[in-house]
């Protein structure tokens, strides 16, 4: 009667576990490295949204704007901002167009979110 020996696992199967287990690995970090970036870029949307909601009500507080474009910076969040005001006339008489774009004071050419309004006199 033989005895039967258990044997372990060969090299070729060991090597296809590890091969499995790093393109299990790999796939995991890529998903969670882009979640992650996601997610600082709606943070980052959120507040620059903020800083546009607040400079077009400073706008509707001072009254009709007088056209033209502006830049401007901002701090919100210990953070800074840029922002840009462009105001144009539009073809009736008394109504401007209002575009408030705001950017990450680092990354100037890049505007995060623009809000646009039409202003009139009442």
């Amino acid at each position: 009667m033989k005895i039967k020996r258990s044997r372990g696992f060969t090299l070729i199967e060991v090597m296809i576990a590890i091969t499995i287990f790093a393109v299990v690995a790999v796939t995991i970090t890529d998903t969670a490295s882009m979640r992650v970036n996601n997610l600082l870029y709606m943070a980052d949307k959120s507040l620059a949204s903020y800083v546009a909601e607040n400079r077009m009500a400073e706008i509707r507080l001072a009254g009709q704007p007088a056209v033209g474009t502006s830049n401007d910076t901002t701090k919100l969040a210990d953070r800074e901002w840029r922002i840009n005001v462009v105001v144009e006339a539009t073809a009736f008489p008394g109504l401007n167009r209002v575009t408030v774009s705001v950017a990450d004071i680092n990354n100037k050419e890049n505007f995060l979110i623009s809000l646009a309004t039409i202003m009139g006199t009442h």
